[in-house]
């Protein structure tokens, strides 16, 4: 049993100034107690926040009969992510990883099983609801930054590659289970989602507990700066890097009109009568292609290029959402959505790639942080936007909406110098730099080629 969760490191206590030694060796990570407890409680967290996904805007729905207003909670839970989430990076490495955990999803369990307490005696309004997701929202974005953190503390180097494969894997289990399970639970009870959630993050809480390893905070040298002045390091590197400049001037329009689509699908079935259940499948059906995606990603690496990639992603996006709105509000929907999703994965790969080399490695969290804050922040209107044109046009109009805006996507990606310059850099990079023998690592199969480098897409999946 690691140390009592109790004793772990407090802001004002000195931060352990040891170099963290290398976590002992375990044949497989099938062996590995520590991992097996850090991926229980993962996908247990994951599986937790997806159950939301369908659960609260479908809860609102049956209050208020608004799309406006389940559209401004989403939104609302959405921008309380966007503020935490560049500290929440810089907070990680401050805080002890296990104690930061089990806070994160035992707040969560909490408020989500008084939830589900209002809900079963029907002694819930939507205000009390916006308050739950909220905090819901925040506790996955703090409890992500952490969870991956301390990882390399369990893991040996060569075995990093599979950690992120099974990591991977985890992630995708999760978002084709989770709406899926959301609305079937929904269509049972209207709270039995939530204490599903409530159940997922106890359980959560208790394998974040049962690690046993060193999660407390390290010295940095030289001390550390201001929690924000850390952030904002990451947005100050990316701005001045052109293929990054490209990527955060793209992204966001890109995760806006796929969030948005998700969103629209949701409540504009929904509005149509298709049933929690069906809708929860719908949703699992597009995920399915970003999972199809990650196995052929191999198979497309180093087949295209960067910018060739991120001009499919949203031209076909384009096309696809164009056909999603003349099929709307029928279910088959998720087959035009989850075709773009195909490249999303390898598209991902690529980008964060391309970070990691222009990143130095004292910042990585950081950037990658305030990469994805910046890709992501936009999105947080979604929401809204798709509510508000699905209650006052339709749901063909919100999709068709946000058709337009990959259209203007595509033509950056074709317009933009960024991604070209960058791949010609790399490229004249590539032939001056002789070949290097590449060191010894465990295989992994085909996807750790995909999956050694990220934690979290940058691009929707």
């Amino acid at each position: 049993m690691g140390q009592d969760p109790a004793s772990a490191a407090r802001p004002d206590t000195p931060p352990s100034t040891d170099t963290p030694a290398e976590p002992a060796v375990v044949a497989t990570l099938r062996h590995n107690r520590n991992f097996r407890l850090l991926w229980t409680g993962q996908i247990l967290s994951d599986i937790g926040s997806e159950f939301g996904v369908l659960a609260y805007p479908l809860l609102i729905l049956a209050l208020t009969r608004s799309p406006l207003i389940a559209g401004a909670v989403g939104t609302i839970t959405s921008g309380m992510a966007f503020l935490v989430r560049l500290p929440a990076g810089a907070l990680a490495d401050r805080y002890d990883l296990r104690r930061t955990m089990i806070i994160c999803d035992g707040v969560r369990a909490v408020v989500l099983g008084l939830l589900a307490g209002l809900v079963a005696v029907h002694e819930i309004v939507w205000p009390v609801v916006l308050g739950v997701a909220i905090i819901d929202r925040v506790g996955d974005t703090m409890f992500t930054p952490a969870s991956v953190a301390a990882l390399p503390r369990i893991v040996g180097d060569k075995q990093l590659e599979s950690s992120w494969a099974a990591n991977e894997a985890r992630q995708y289990a999760a978002s084709l289970s989770g709406p899926a399970l959301g609305g079937l639970l929904f269509s049972l009870g209207r709270a039995i989602p939530f204490l599903g959630d409530t159940v997922s993050y106890g359980v959560s809480v208790v394998t974040s507990a049962r690690m046993s390893a060193d999660f407390s905070p390290k010295t940095v040298e030289g001390g550390r700066k201001g929690l924000w002045s850390e952030a904002f390091d990451g947005v100050h590197l990316i701005w001045r890097d052109p293929l990054l400049r490209a990527v955060i001037i793209q992204a966001p329009l890109i995760n806006f009109a796929f969030t948005g689509v998700i969103f629209t699908i949701t409540i504009g079935l929904r509005q149509h009568g298709t049933s929690p259940a069906l809708i929860g499948v719908t949703q699992a059906g597009i995920a399915i292609g970003g999972l199809l995606g990650a196995i052929a990603a191999p198979k497309i690496q180093g087949r295209w290029s960067m910018s060739r990639l991120v001009v499919a992603l949203t031209g076909g996006g384009m096309v696809c959402m164009v056909v999603g709105s003349l099929v709307m509000p029928s279910p088959f929907v998720a087959f035009a959505i989850a075709l773009p999703l195909l490249l999303s994965p390898t598209t991902n790969a690529a980008l964060f790639s391309a970070l990691l080399r222009r990143t130095p490695e004292h910042m990585r969290g950081r950037v990658n942080n305030a990469l994805l804050q910046v890709a992501t922040g936009l999105a947080a209107l979604s929401p809204l936007v798709a509510g508000l044109f699905v209650q006052h046009f339709s749901s063909n109009w919100a999709m068709g909406s946000f058709a337009a805006v990959m259209g203007v996507s595509t033509i950056l990606a074709l317009t933009l110098k960024g991604l070209r310059q960058a791949e010609a850099a790399d490229d004249k990079s590539a032939e001056a730099t002789p070949p290097q023998a590449e060191p010894d690592r465990e295989p992994v199969g085909p996807d750790d080629e995909l999956l050694e480098s990220r934690a979290k897409p940058l691009l929707p999946e």
